[in-house]
């Protein structure tokens, strides 16, 4: 009797931990689903162990890569796009055939480099592409805002207008440079990297040079 009482409790126990991993298993899959459609993600993707449970899951927006795993507990992370380098595919012979795959992302953290694997990422080679062509993107921003502060900063200030002598003609070369830099703000903007207001406030702050 006291036997079947303990088996009896155990059960029940087993079965609230059960409905309890399966409630919050959907409750992170419908919060997952709203995130992935929204218009910033560049791609997203849920792990697919072989065992079928604690899937990570992984997101990727222009400017973050986001990253999370467990089933009770969630790990969660986050990365600027622009520290990911060296985006690698790593696939054992039996996630070939699943056609998953690890991607393995090195971080450039200021304490060094930092290695994440997405692991059992579904169309990995796809996910390795996008990753590389968004973190290329991202740094190619960074280094262009970079270059642009640092130019307005050392800029020279404007003298003083006086009605006499009339001032020197500026150099065509510092012209030119300008409307370079605008030119490749203004493609920023287009394709959705730059707000309307960054890019009108990087403008504003080039043509004070001229």
């Amino acid at each position: 009797m006291v036997d079947d009482q303990a088996t009896s409790g155990l059960a029940g126990i087993a079965s609230r931990v059960k409905t309890a991993t399966e409630d919050f298993a959907r409750r992170a899959s419908a919060e997952s689903a709203a995130l992935d459609g929204s218009p910033d993600v560049l791609w997203s993707a849920k792990g697919q162990p072989l065992t079928g449970i604690g899937g990570g899951r992984y997101r990727l927006t222009s400017t973050t890569l986001f990253f999370e795993s467990g089933t009770l507990t969630t790990n969660a992370q986050q990365v600027p796009t622009n520290q990911l380098f060296d985006i690698d595919l790593r696939q054992t012979i039996t996630q070939k055939a699943r056609n998953v795959g690890d991607v393995v992302v090195h971080v450039q953290r200021a304490t060094g480099v930092e290695v994440v694997v997405l692991n059992d990422v579904p169309n990995p080679r796809e996910a390795v592409n996008v990753i590389n062509e968004a973190a290329a993107q991202a740094r190619y921003v960074a280094h262009t805002l970079a270059n642009t502060r640092h130019v307005t900063s050392n800029a020279a200030p404007v003298a003083p207008v006086h009605t006499a002598p009339a001032q020197p003609a500026r150099p065509a070369a510092v012209e030119t440079d300008v409307i370079a830099q605008i030119t490749r703000l203004g493609e920023l903007r287009d394709s959705g990297i730059l707000t309307e207001d960054e890019f009108a406030q990087k403008k504003a702050e080039l043509l004070a040079r001229v």
